[in-house]
């Protein structure tokens, strides 16, 4: 797995049909998390896999005939989340170049908290994306430096998760050059992308950035 590209649909704000639709067709493997199969009934896709304990997206017998292609594994424990659970499936079946995560922002702030934590603990080798209507998330780590096209006038902000030394930045407003961010400390809020092509890089730790998509 390692040059794929992996999908994750969460039970967060749901997906656009169109949104689900495309981000399936780039993927080598498609991954429905408990809840997230309904992103899947509307959308009318199939998923590769469903995972999860079941308790938020009906009986597994409705599962079995809505999508009689995909492979069902049920994952009872309950000390993890099923973002949690449906990660440590993905990587013990090899790493990833990408994981795009749909569904994992909006609703609960809770669970959308819960989903970036458990995010910044993925092997930092791996491109990890957060994607709906109105934001784009992307983790950076001294590995995986962010590249943004095409998005001069968007707002960006950057928060680390914990402390993040050396952060570096080119085609924003107000640029970063060796910054160290945490959370008692400097993060970078509203910033503007005043090119069509924006870095940013880290030289340690893991922070996210967030692009809006609102005009």
């Amino acid at each position: 797995m390692s040059e794929s590209i992996v999908l994750m649909t969460l039970a967060g704000h749901t997906p656009s049909a169109e949104l689900l639709s495309w981000r399936s067709e780039e993927a080598e493997l498609s991954i429905a998390v408990d809840g997230g199969c309904l992103a899947y009934r509307h959308a009318d896709v199939e998923p590769d896999v469903i995972l999860g304990d079941f308790d938020s997206c009906g009986d597994i017998s409705d599962i079995q005939t809505k999508f009689p292609r995909s492979e069902i594994h049920k994952l009872p424990d309950q000390e993890h989340t099923d973002f949690e659970k449906s990660v440590s499936w993905m990587m013990n079946r090899g790493v990833p170049k990408q994981l795009v995560i749909l569904g994992g922002l909006g609703k609960r702030t809770d669970h959308c908290l819960s989903n970036l934590m458990t995010a910044a603990r993925i092997n930092p080798s791996v491109e990890v994306v957060f994607d709906d209507a109105h934001e784009y998330v992307r983790r950076i780590t001294p590995c995986t430096s962010f590249l943004l096209n095409g998005r001069s006038g968007s707002t960006l902000s950057l928060l680390p998760m914990g402390k993040c030394e050396g952060v570096e930045s080119s085609g924003l407003q107000w640029e970063l050059q060796g910054v160290d961010f945490s959370w008692d400390g400097m993060v970078s809020q509203s910033n503007q992308c005043v090119a069509d092509e924006v870095r940013v890089e880290c030289q340690k730790g893991v922070l996210f950035a967030f692009v809006s998509k609102e005009s």
